[in-house]
């Protein structure tokens, strides 16, 4: 079975976070952050081989550059604690290539995220390499609000939910397994713990590419 990775970060000014620079850092690119007046750079320092802004039908043509569009939803937040965005944090396994991550993360956004009316930022990093090619890890960054009639709409309760985040967990599975069977791979991931699997045996740690650099230092200086 291939491993399962699926976590979610809250964008929130309360915590001192700007979306104009989760964005430029997910994308590792330069946007200008009118709200600050300063931008946030981060050319260069990671790998991204894809990248894409997706807006749900109705939304606005200049909504489709990622500086301008991040940009009007923070000036569409007034409070100084507002939270802006979720962003979705998924490991694409290894049995995928760059060409079928693209169409499951495309697929993940447009059928839950755009259907619902959010946009969503989608990204693709390289990690490193596999007997298939280079390994990739995905992001998608959506904003808490979605678009109504080619405006910023009300924040819908239901997002902020439990049952809603495994929903989406679920989904993320489903979609996954879907993309293996069309490939003829005899591979599965299981959205669900291990406790509620029960299997007696302590969840497999997810090690995220700043702790592999490290690790690949130390071994190099060992």
């Amino acid at each position: 079975m291939a491993i399962f990775h699926f976590h979610v970060n809250i964008i929130s000014r309360g915590a001192g976070r700007s979306i104009v620079a989760a964005a430029a850092w997910q994308n590792s690119c330069r946007l200008y952050d009118e709200r600050y007046g300063r931008f946030s750079n981060f050319v260069n320092k990671r790998a991204v081989a894809w990248s894409a802004l997706i807006l749900p039908s109705g939304g606005p043509a200049q909504w489709e550059d990622r500086e301008c569009f991040w940009n009007a939803l923070e000036a569409a937040e007034i409070r100084k604690d507002a939270q802006l965005g979720r962003q979705f944090d998924v490991a694409l396994p290894d049995e995928l290539d760059l060409p079928a991550s693209i169409a499951v993360l495309q697929r993940f956004a447009s059928e839950i995220f755009c259907i619902a009316g959010f946009a969503a930022d989608l990204t693709l990093i390289e990690m490193g390499d596999t007997p298939r090619g280079k390994r990739h890890h995905g992001y998608v960054l959506i904003p808490t609000r979605p678009i109504v009639d080619g405006m910023f709409g009300r924040k819908p309760r239901e997002w902020n939910s439990r049952v809603k985040l495994l929903e989406i967990r679920a989904a993320w599975a489903m979609m996954l397994n879907d993309k293996f069977a069309a490939l003829g791979y005899d591979v599965r991931v299981d959205h669900r713990s291990n406790e509620e699997r029960g299997i007696d045996a302590p969840p497999v740690k997810h090690i995220g590419m700043a702790r592999k650099r490290i690790a690949a230092r130390a071994r190099q200086t060992s």
